[in-house]
């Protein structure tokens, strides 16, 4: 039980400093931003396709409205 006690504080005493830089370098917004970055591609439509949609808007008036 005291090797226990132990590992926990000295796991307190080295996770407390790396929470506080993570948290001041904002590690985690970064991190989110950058995998947001590099999920987003361009689409590529097949050639009869692109004449009906331009700049990502639907063409006509066949949706529900509220």
């Amino acid at each position: 039980m005291n090797t226990f006690f132990g590992y926990f504080i000295w796991g307190l005493i080295l996770a407390a400093p790396l929470w506080w830089l993570w948290w001041r370098l904002r590690v985690g917004s970064l991190l989110s931003r950058s995998r947001s970055l590099l999920r987003r591609r361009s689409v590529q439509l097949p050639p009869q396709l692109e004449g009906l949609v331009i700049l990502g808007k639907r063409q006509g008036g066949g949706g529900r409205k509220a």
